[in-house]
């Protein structure tokens, strides 16, 4: 019998006519994309280009990309992310007076401390449906930060339905600009100090009546490297910073004393709250947060990167925050605050609302303290928690101790508990996680990173029970945790494992893991003696990872990536500073037409930076631990 013949290729125009009228299906489809599928999308045809350029919402250029070009090749835009470029000059010594672009159309020209400012922003109001913008600096080499005139974003609030900024690593100026958003529901701002603002943060943002979400994180201290650049923008925000912690270490109420965040109870209208400061970490805004009548989310983090001279909460601080907010937090995130024991602890299982709680109290960045430190909580102020029986999600960590009779609790009376995090918990061992099992079968995520008391026989135990896992974290088990433990029907769904630092996981342990866990999308091998055999088992049993770490795995060489490159056809991220591939092996590989989509890294930037010689003074050679991570 003769095939049948092909069916009939459809007149031309009539698929498109047909795509378009499934636009709202194609439009759910491009959402679902990587950014490096979007564009291969745009590639195929000039009706493919049309149709995603037309329907495309979210956009996440390169660095320095013309906000004019953007908004008119994508005009449906809903969310965008803008990037500043150094400018031209600064990222070559050598001078080089080539196209410096639009990134310095501001400011003093000519100037040798060029700044990375972000082009302008006036050609966005043709995107009439843009509701989110992120905007990110860049620092360039001298060490001065990206600059924003935030008057660049008032043309956008009367022809666009902007509701959420988020500014990162920028110098924001003329911040009174922001008094004007009316519209603003989300704001957030990450290492993007106010100049020119004296007053506190809650003054500024008074007038924002529709803002429900308020995000704020300040930038760690530069003092030597803005001294040794020269920076003088630099060293006003280190020497703000630095007066900001001592007066956050200093009396918690009143005045200067609060600094920055004095006056958050007059913003009624927020729902969410992050809160990452030397300013935050004080009682006084505790009681200032515990005015606020509609919030339901709260995150306050103490940095090790502000140092012990950032005070933390108290229990009476955290007592005055619950006496308000007790029956409406949704939500609570408390890391860094050693200040906190076994009294404040009971003061948490108070809120019966909570649905999702992180809890670590010590920072293990941060060296002890040398007056010894808080009052330590105990295992019975933990199992004060297991009153909260609506919890979802709940995260421990920071040394906070986890014996048998806590855990037990905690396993009692947590029905709903679906994901479970206990982090750099180095007194945790197998008894107490045998009586965590009781929670196992509901179990979408599990977490036991940094807990290096966990061996094989307690994992086993619990993941027999958990068939409903999806995501395994196991970073920093050292040599405690083998392929003996990861086994079983647990695995079959897994999509997310993370096995860094597990010095025990070697290429046997691979063939057994990977024959159970056939569902991986991502795997971190980091620190893990594998070699290229782990890679080949890789690209035959696992054809649905996308993203992959082979950190510091020197037994991973050229033969392994080329494996990991034929096998593997939805890989999107492969990290493999630390390894054995050649730079020649990674250009081959990313010269491939099947590799544009994947990003793949074979060096870090060395954290050692030389600093600008003094004047008549030679630069200083660099150590040779620094040369030695420089070379990799």
């Amino acid at each position: 019998m003769s095939p049948l013949p092909p069916p009939p290729l459809p007149a031309r125009g009539v698929s498109w006519a047909c795509l378009e009228d499934c636009g709202d299906v194609f439009e759910g489809v491009l959402a679902c994309l990587v950014p490096g599928d979007v564009a291969a999308c745009r590639l195929v045809s000039r009706g493919w280009r049309h149709e995603v350029d037309l329907l495309l919402q979210q956009l996440q250029p390169v660095a320095g990309a013309e906000p004019a070009a953007l908004a008119a090749a994508f005009p449906h835009l809903t969310s965008l992310q803008l990037t500043a470029a150094p400018p031209a000059s600064s990222s070559s010594e050598g001078g080089g007076d080539g196209s410096s672009g639009s990134n310095s159309s501001s400011g003093t020209s000519g100037s040798s401390d060029a700044v990375a400012r972000l082009p302008p922003l006036g050609a966005l109001v043709t995107l009439r449906r843009l509701r989110r913008i992120q905007l990110v600096g860049a620092r360039a080499g001298g060490g001065a930060a990206s600059t924003l005139d935030c008057r660049q974003l008032l043309p956008l609030a009367g022809v666009t339905p902007l509701s959420d900024i988020e500014a990162s690593s920028l110098q924001l100026r003329a911040v009174v600009a922001l008094q004007q958003l009316t519209q603003l529901t989300r704001l957030h701002l990450a290492a993007a100090p106010l100049r020119g603002w004296h007053g506190s943060l809650p003054a500024l943002l008074a007038p924002l009546r529709r803002l429900e979400h308020l995000g704020y994180a300040a930038a760690p201290p530069l003092p030597a490297a803005a001294a040794a650049a020269g920076d003088a923008a630099a060293e006003e925000e280190a020497a703000a910073l630095a007066a900001a912690v001592g007066a956050a270490a200093g009396p918690t109420r009143g005045g200067s004393s609060m600094g920055l965040l004095e006056g958050l109870s007059r913003l009624t209208s927020l729902r969410s709250l992050e809160l990452s400061c030397p300013h935050a970490v004080s009682d006084g805004v505790c009681a200032d947060v515990a005015a606020l009548p509609r919030l339901q989310q709260l995150a306050i983090a103490r940095s090790s990167a502000f140092g012990h001279a950032a005070g933390s909460l108290s229990d009476a601080g955290l007592a005055a925050l619950l006496a308000g907010l007790a029956g409406q937090l949704t939500s609570l995130s408390l890391t860094g605050q050693q200040g906190v024991s076994d009294e404040g602890l009971r003061q948490l299982g108070r809120c019966a609302a909570l649905r999702h709680l992180e809890l670590r109290l010590a920072d293990p960045a941060l060296p002890p303290r040398a007056d010894g430190g808080a009052p330590a909580a105990s295992d019975g102020g933990v199992a004060a928690l297991a009153a909260l029986t609506r919890l979802q999600s709940l995260h421990l960590g920071g040394g906070l101790p986890l014996g048998e009779a806590c855990c037990a609790a905690l396993a009692r009376n947590l029905p709903g508990l679906t994901s479970l995090q206990l982090t750099d918990c180095a007194e945790l061992a197998d008894p107490a996680l045998y009586k965590l099992a009781l929670l196992a079968s509901r179990l979408r995520r599990l977490g036991l990173c940094g807990c290096v008391g966990v061996t094989d026989r307690a994992l086993a135990v619990l993941l027999r029970g958990a068939t409903r896992l999806d995501r395994l974290e196991l970073a920093g088990c050292h040599r405690n945790i083998t392929g003996v433990g990861l086994q079983g029907a647990a695995l079959r769904r897994l999509r997310h494992l993370d096995l860094a630092g597990c010095e025990a996981i070697t290429d046997g342990e691979m063939e057994a893991l990977l024959a159970a866990a056939r569902s991986l999308e991502h795997l971190n091998l980091g620190d893990c003696h594998v070699t290229d055999a782990a890679c080949a088992l890789l690209a035959a049993a696992s054809p649905s990872l996308r993203w992959l770490s082979l950190e510091h795995c020197s037994g991973v060489g050229d033969r392994g990536l080329r494996c990991l490159a034929a096998g593997l056809p939805l890989l999107c991220e492969l990290r493999l500073f630390g390894s054995g591939v050649t730079s020649a092996a990674a250009s081959a590989v990313l010269r491939a037409p099947r590799s544009r989509r994947l990003r793949l890294s074979t060096s870090k930037h060395c954290w050692w930076v030389v600093p600008k010689a003094a004047a008549g003074a030679p630069a200083s050679a660099p150590p040779p631990f620094a040369a030695a991570a420089a070379a990799h």
